[in-house]
């Protein structure tokens, strides 16, 4: 099964994958533009904890809500808290913490355990490029199971920025991808959307104004890519890619997000 932020048709759909054409099924939202608790405006980032409870990150109305594990389109969530902007979010399946980019905050929050108040866990020292500063990130990923470091996809800065466990705003980070201005080199982003991370440490980059996937080993000055690269609607073309994950065969999937699909890419071929 694979779950799927339709922005636009204020919803978050779960598709099976082993049926041809795929099915996809409502488990929250559907219920028009709107704030209330079964509804949905500008809905972005998505993450399931251990006990299979949907959080769904609410971009236009600055917020995360959680939904039970049998949700649809009548459910109505529960406030887990308030975001500003909040974009892409990520679990850490061991301790239950819920990560949240938020874009206009320059900053990634953290709910300890998945509940209470929101705490900083990188960022929110005003918008700019110092190690210790985001411009308007967009993902994030907590890596529990190979590095234990939480990674930013820190958009306006064109870079990946990586910050140790239990970082907080006074944590300063690394760089471990572009942040050699926007561009599309070898060594460079523009405006990367998210990032996850495989069993030998290297980085995935959804690298979204350039419409490709880089692949970014330790300590690389530079990524390779390995899908995309050209603006389209071919198969092997991408137009701004959103969001990344491995299936459980290590295909890497891909929100292509302008094209309104999602491509799937044997990286044995890549």
């Amino acid at each position: 099964m694979l779950m799927v932020v339709d922005n636009a048709n204020y919803r978050v759909l779960q598709i099976a994958l082993n049926n041809t054409p795929a099915v996809a099924t409502v488990i929250a939202g559907s219920n028009g533009l709107g704030c209330s608790m079964n509804q949905f405006n500008a809905a972005d980032g998505l993450g399931l904890d251990s006990s299979g409870q949907l959080y769904v990150a609410d971009y236009g109305c600055n917020r995360v809500v959680r939904f039970p594990s049998n949700s649809n389109s009548a459910t109505s969530g529960t406030l887990l808290g308030s975001v500003a902007q909040a974009s892409l979010l990520s679990i850490n399946s061991l301790t239950g913490d819920i990560y949240v980019a938020s874009n206009s905050g320059n900053a990634i929050y953290k709910f300890v355990g998945g509940s209470g108040s929101p705490v900083v866990a990188a960022g929110s020292n005003g918008v700019g490029n110092a190690l210790n500063q985001l411009s308007g990130p967009n993902g994030v990923y907590y890596d529990y199971l190979y590095t234990n470091a939480l990674y930013v996809a820190d958009s306006g800065n064109n870079r990946v920025m990586k910050f140790p466990s239990g970082s907080t705003s006074a944590t300063y980070g690394t760089v471990v991808a572009g942040s050699n201005s926007g561009g599309s080199g070898a060594n460079q982003l523009s405006n990367p959307r998210y990032i996850i991370v495989d069993s030998s440490g290297t980085l995935y980059i959804a690298d979204g104004n350039n419409n490709r996937i880089q692949r970014w080993l330790p300590n690389a000055t530079n990524g390779t890519t390995i899908a995309g690269g050209t603006q389209g609607t071919a198969s092997n073309q991408l137009n701004v890619p959103e969001q990344i994950l491995f299936d459980k065969y290590q295909n890497l999937l891909v929100a292509d997000r302008v094209n309104n699909r999602i491509q799937r890419f044997n990286l044995t071929t890549c």
